[in-house]
């Protein structure tokens, strides 16, 4: 290996030890305990060098939510180039690129998600806003191409694929959300058995042929979201 590319590469590991350091805290202790001083101890650099990679902290977690959101477009992208393979599962093929890349990387999934709101959005500085976007609209994109397909195909239901396509999503981000604020609050974690429950639940109203073992939600998952609550 050349100085160049002995250089570039430590650069690299450099980078990748603030981003790993900037997402843990986030996973401990929320967004507003991130500081540059404490990504610069718990990554074992100076801050001076810290900064010389990055300019803040939000650079750093939007680096992460790009290289998250490259993972996750990789993720759809496969499902719909074999879209006529897997026409027969397509919403369960959706539904599981979701969980695979909510398994994994838990934390960076909800970074990713917290960056999106709209406060969030407002208060970054415009080049960090428009990589966010970019890097979303693969993501989004692929999600209303397979969508689209399914309904074109007479898989799902004859409606707007764009809208049906967020309807999914957001089905699966908001079980996400209150299974990670239960989590927190109670230490319960029921987030496998209210995404097969969900998963069935959006079958009946979204296939225009559900598969035999779509078509009833069996007793036990019933019973099992009972005693969430």
């Amino acid at each position: 290996m050349g100085l160049l590319e002995r250089r570039k590469r430590e650069k690299e590991i450099r980078q990748e030890l603030a981003i790993s350091a900037a997402m843990a805290i986030y996973d401990e202790e929320g967004y507003h305990a991130i500081t540059m001083e404490r990504i610069a101890e718990r990554s074992e650099l100076s801050r001076a060098a810290l900064y010389l990679y990055f300019k803040s902290k939000e650079e750093i977690l939007i680096n992460a939510t790009v290289s998250f959101f490259d993972d996750f477009a990789a993720i759809l992208q496969e499902l719909y180039d074999n879209r006529e393979k897997n026409k027969n599962r397509l919403l369960e093929g959706l539904w599981e690129c979701f969980k695979q890349i909510y398994e994994k990387n838990p934390a960076t999934f909800a970074a990713s998600q917290y960056f999106h709101q709209r406060e969030m959005i407002r208060n970054l500085p415009e080049d960090l806003r428009n990589i966010l976007f970019k890097s979303g609209v693969k993501v989004v994109g692929l999600q209303h191409m397979i969508v689209e397909y399914g309904v074109k195909e007479g898989v799902f239901i004859e409606v707007d694929p764009r809208t049906l396509s967020e309807v999914i999503w957001s089905s699966f981000l908001g079980i996400v959300y209150l299974e990670r604020s239960k989590n927190t609050l109670s230490k319960k974690n029921h987030l496998s058995i209210t995404h097969d429950l969900a998963l069935r639940v959006l079958a009946r109203g979204i296939l225009n042929q559900p598969q035999e073992n779509q078509g009833n939600i069996p007793k036990t998952y019933e019973a099992s979201i009972t005693k969430i609550y």
